[in-house]
């Protein structure tokens, strides 16, 4: 582990030596804040309640769109613009090490930038009591849903040499795994082709679905193993991507 270790140094290093990961973080927490404070209205409702911070499809699932495609979207594809994906995959290194110590640095920057809005249940406890054990269930569940998009978005950046390119995919890409997961899309798809399909779908590969139960509080073994299982499906196709390049 030693080599991924290594490598995850350098690529942490290449986020915070420049403004990127600075610049991401604080744009972030800005965004969430004003979804919550503005978008929401928290201070504007009779009753203010918290959990639609958390359950509403407009605030945290922006993650998956905004800050986690602008974090992997460098992730290879500098290295092959720059074409020293070549000289590193030279080293004495595996491509899985290489593979997983860039999805662990990138993960860093996106797990950061989630923890830094805890300033907002924070601020809101001083007039508000929170039921901390529910915020601390949301939070797991957004660190674990964002493992997916970040695999996700390594993948995608391995793919192409054009960081734009690997946003915009990106950004596609997790939109259609969200929408896949909210259960109008998996009524409407049930309706249009008949039997389960939508349902089938949504509960396989959907991310929305399975971060609700977060949501609501509840930690579910089957939403545990779908992040896993997905995660570690498209690092497998991450290595396969980089692996097809020595040939």
């Amino acid at each position: 582990m030693s080599n991924v270790v290594t490598v995850y140094r350098r690529e942490c290093s290449s986020y915070f030596n420049s403004p990127i990961a600075y610049i991401l973080i604080v744009a972030y927490l800005v965004l969430m804040s004003l979804i919550f404070f503005s978008f929401l209205s928290f201070f504007k409702q009779p009753n203010p309640d918290f959990r639609p911070y958390f359950e509403n499809i407009y605030s945290f699932s922006f993650f998956s769109f905004i800050i986690l495609p602008a974090v992997t979207m460098r992730l290879w594809s500098e290295e092959k613009k720059q074409g020293t994906v070549e000289l590193l995959m030279t080293f004495p290194l595996k491509t899985w090490e290489v593979v997983l110590a860039k999805f662990f640095a990138g993960y860093t920057i996106v797990a950061l930038a989630i923890l830094c809005t805890l300033i907002v249940p924070f601020m809101v406890s001083g007039v508000l009591a929170l039921d901390w054990g529910a915020v601390w269930s949301n939070y797991l569940g957004i660190l674990l849903v964002a493992m997916v998009y970040t695999a996700l978005g390594a993948f995608v950046s391995s793919m192409t040499q054009n960081q734009i390119v690997a946003l915009m995919i990106t950004v596609a890409f997790s939109a259609v795994l969200l929408a896949l997961g909210h259960p109008a899309a998996m009524t409407w798809i049930d309706e249009s082709l008949g039997g389960q399909i939508g349902t089938f779908l949504g509960k396989t590969f959907g991310t929305f679905i399975h971060y609700q139960n977060f949501a609501r509080g509840l930690i579910n073994p089957v939403d545990v193993v779908y992040v896993g299982g997905m995660t570690i499906l498209f690092l497998i196709l991450n290595v396969l991507a980089v692996e097809s390049r020595k040939y």
